[in-house]
């Protein structure tokens, strides 16, 4: 399942709205709740497990990418 799938997924967008630049602040159902079920579909889907200091740095898919990439996965 691609990153832009689960967006969609978890914040209701359609996924031709999902790009790299999409922030935390442009989503208005991004809230702690949403960043929390974001990270568990993420781990679930990559089967990585994410540090503290990784989930709070997450901020835009961008960072999704990155997160990933520092577990040694391309997306």
């Amino acid at each position: 399942m691609s990153i832009e799938k689960i967006f969609t997924e978890v914040f209701s967008l359609p996924e031709s709205g999902v790009a790299d630049a999409l922030m935390l602040k442009d989503i208005p159902t991004w809230d702690s709740l949403a960043h929390m079920m974001l990270i568990v579909r993420l781990e679930e889907t990559y089967g990585v497990q994410f540090t503290g200091d990784e989930i709070a740095d997450i901020q835009s898919v961008a960072d999704v990418r990155s997160a990933l990439q520092a577990h040694g996965i391309q997306s």
